[in-house]
């Protein structure tokens, strides 16, 4: 699958059409493997903001039409707030979906709003993460420092977003 890192396996839930977006919504699966989770058996509370950006990068290829690694030729996009709230454990071999709308969209920056949703249909955990478009060329003015979102990538984002309503 797409956007799943080598030795991730990210195995789809058994849910019917999981992975196919719903308007403004981009889904991808997430199955904890033991090196996500603690002693006890639970996903470890970073393991969370990996898998938001796990599916960020999914999210640009597959409904963005932009590939992640291509984007990041250009201009970098670090996140610059980021957080998370826990409703319920997910546990090693448990299978989520993480849910991601667009919930801001700025001239340079965008901010992200995560669900993780168990197969069972409980929600596990909620988060967003900011993040701001940058240039990365050394010899640029813009160097490090905000760009505008390109006409072309902010469409994109545009078209998702506007699928919400």
């Amino acid at each position: 699958m797409s956007g799943a890192r080598p030795g991730e396996g990210h195995d789809a839930p058994d849910a019917p059409d999981e992975h196919r977006p719903a308007a403004g919504v981009f889904r991808h699966p997430i199955t904890a493997r033991f090196g996500a989770c603690d002693p006890v058996g639970i996903v470890y509370f970073p393991r969370y903001f990996d898998w938001f950006h796990q599916t960020m990068e999914a999210w640009f290829g597959e409904a963005l039409g932009v590939d992640y690694h291509v984007l990041l030729r250009r201009h970098g996009l670090p996140a610059v707030h980021t957080e998370a709230d826990y409703a319920a454990p997910v546990r090693f071999g448990d299978r989520v979906l993480v849910e991601l709308r667009l919930g801001h969209l700025g001239r340079s920056s965008l901010r992200l709003d995560y669900r993780v949703v168990g197969t069972d249909g409980v929600l596990r955990a909620t988060g967003s993460t900011t993040t701001v478009l940058i240039g990365t060329d050394p010899s640029a003015a813009d160097h490090m420092q905000p760009v505008p979102i390109p006409g072309p990538l902010r469409s994109a984002l545009e078209h998702f977003r506007d699928a919400l309503d």
